[in-house]
């Protein structure tokens, strides 16, 4: 009786742990951007799928979400690292010319605000002791790789 009840309650707190579990729940999020912060709208729409109302862009640790909330206000979540490398390919990919200074300029703003925060996230977990560093595990740098300051 006793073992009974014990798995009981066991099998009662798991399936309230799994169900609070969500993809967010580890994601710390960074600052606030704006749309028009990572591009023209076709060029955006590529990570943040298509522009509504009033779009809010938060970047963070987590994972990308591109349709917004049924409810509420229309909220972007994008992956830190994934939009890093968008920007940098995006003013790499756009000409030279004096119309798309403007653009590049607004770009590498976006991206010096990102570098801050996934700058100072990866110096603290490269800082941290890793346990199963030089036994065969993962090399840390490969899970958080180090990014140029600017573009």
């Amino acid at each position: 009786m006793k073992a009974y009840l014990c798995l009981t309650l066991f099998t009662c707190c798991s399936l309230l742990f799994l169900s609070s579990c969500s993809d967010t729940m580890n994601a710390i999020p960074g600052p606030p951007f704006a749309y028009e912060d990572f591009g023209t709208e076709p060029i955006a729409s590529r990570l943040l799928g298509p522009k509504g109302k009033d779009t809010q862009v938060i970047a963070r640790f987590g994972t990308t979400k591109k349709t917004p909330p049924a409810e509420g206000p229309d909220i972007r979540y994008v992956n830190m690292e994934q939009s890093m490398f968008f920007l940098r390919r995006v003013v790499r990919d756009l000409p030279k010319t004096p119309e798309n200074a403007a653009l590049r300029q607004r770009l590498s703003k976006t991206y010096s605000r990102l570098y801050w925060s996934y700058s100072s996230r990866r110096n603290s977990f490269m800082a941290s002791p890793s346990a199963s560093y030089g036994r065969g595990g993962m090399n840390r740098a490969f899970m958080m790789p180090p990014m140029p300051p600017a573009i």
